[in-house]
């Protein structure tokens, strides 16, 4: 017996991957105003609201771009060989990273030098010195958000063979087991354990930052969402049961939220922290990681499920925002860095600087994709599809 596979793209998964982009535009945009946050331009004047904002998305953006990121390959691989496969990975992934590390990451390290003062002169000159003083933050070289593409090509290289076993009778049918199991009651928010088991041997070891050396355990959180992804779009079943537990995810959700809120938050560091009065723990520490990974798979499973039931409708704007997500989750950055270098020294007041940051990152984001859309060298810069190609 195989699982049932969605046999087309769902409109709620592509609303889903819509929103959770677009999020990123409202989310970097505000660390310009919480303290120790990258980039580290950061306006005079810090708001409490926004740093909790930052921290209750903190908990499972990333997760959830993942986890849609494993959809997408899903629907990516189809048939295709592995030399296909790794091809059509390569074009998407890998050139833009190539070309964003290049050409939108450096004006942005290159404007928070000069903001801090530790750079003076022309880009022009700056550049001159991109690989040659080291690594960010301390150097100049630094791939800022494409590690997220990195890591993505990362997991497609090294989960290749799961994935095309996947494919294989034997795995259609170990699928179609996990499917009946996780159908029944409250199977799915099983998963929260997996994540338990990576969170607790890894996290000690590897606290995180984005440099593929310290954040294993961040890494292996990450690939196990995106795993979970490509074999969520191989069960409609399963995507329909999530969305009749909505409900119940929500709930969960919002209360380890509140959990989190009230005795791990972390003031100052726009992050929940197990140790917050700096007395360590082992009982804190198991405590803190079962609410954290419940908290971040609920609110996945909260987002899928009410994506499920109320964004199931297609529509050009969905066609349209589904192709400019990619463009726009390259330039975004750059827009809010160059912005706020300007905005943080007004005298404005944080909320219309936010609004000022966010509304400029938007519209500049809209029309770079104008631009990129319609210059045929500039498509797979950015990975778009060749224009003959765009069409399909």
């Amino acid at each position: 017996m195989k699982p049932t596979p969605i046999a087309n793209r769902r409109a709620d998964l592509d609303w889903l991957r819509v929103i959770a982009f677009a999020l990123l535009i409202f989310f970097h945009s505000a660390i310009i105003f919480v303290p120790g946050g990258i980039p580290k331009i950061e306006n005079p004047e810090t708001s409490e609201v926004l740093s909790w904002f930052v921290a209750f998305l903190q908990e499972f953006r990333l997760g959830l771009l993942f986890l849609i990121s494993g959809v997408g390959v899903a629907f990516a691989l189809k048939q295709r060989s592995r030399a296909d496969f790794f091809r059509e990975r390569s074009k998407r992934l890998l050139i833009p990273a190539i070309a964003g590390i290049l050409l939108l990451v450096p004006p942005m390290v290159w404007l928070e030098k000069l903001h801090f003062g530790t750079f003076e002169g022309s880009y022009w000159r700056f550049l001159g010195s991109l690989f040659s003083d080291g690594f960010y933050p301390n150097g100049n070289f630094s791939w800022h958000h494409y590690w997220f593409v990195i890591y993505l090509l990362i997991y497609c290289l090294l989960f290749w063979p799961a994935l095309n076993w996947l494919r294989t009778d034997t795995g259609q049918t170990w699928l179609a087991q996990q499917e009946r199991k996780l159908r029944v009651g409250y199977g799915v928010f099983g998963f929260a354990l997996i994540l338990l088991a990576i969170e607790l041997p890894l996290r000690p070891f590897f606290p995180g930052f984005r440099d593929l050396i310290s954040d294993w355990a961040s890494f292996a959180h990450w690939g196990a969402l995106f795993l979970a992804g490509y074999a969520l779009a191989h069960s409609e079943p399963l995507l329909d049961r999530i969305t009749a537990l909505r409900h119940h995810a929500l709930i969960i959700g919002l209360t380890t939220t509140a959990i989190l809120f009230t005795f791990f938050y972390a003031e100052g560091r726009i992050s929940f922290h197990p140790f917050p009065d700096g007395e360590r723990s082992l009982v804190s520490f198991v405590v803190f990681s079962v609410i954290r990974m419940l908290n971040a798979w609920c609110w996945l499973l909260a987002c899928m499920g009410f994506a499920g039931r109320h964004l199931t409708r297609g529509s050009p704007v969905l066609a349209y925002l589904n192709n400019a997500v990619y463009p726009f989750y390259c330039v975004h950055l750059t827009i809010i860095v160059a912005t706020s270098y300007f905005v943080v020294h007004s005298d404005w007041g944080v909320w219309p600087n936010y609004v000022v940051v966010s509304a400029v990152t938007v519209l500049g984001s809209i029309l770079c994709f104008e631009l990129i859309r319609r210059v045929r060298w500039l498509r797979p810069l950015f990975g778009l599809k060749p224009l003959q190609d765009s069409r399909h």
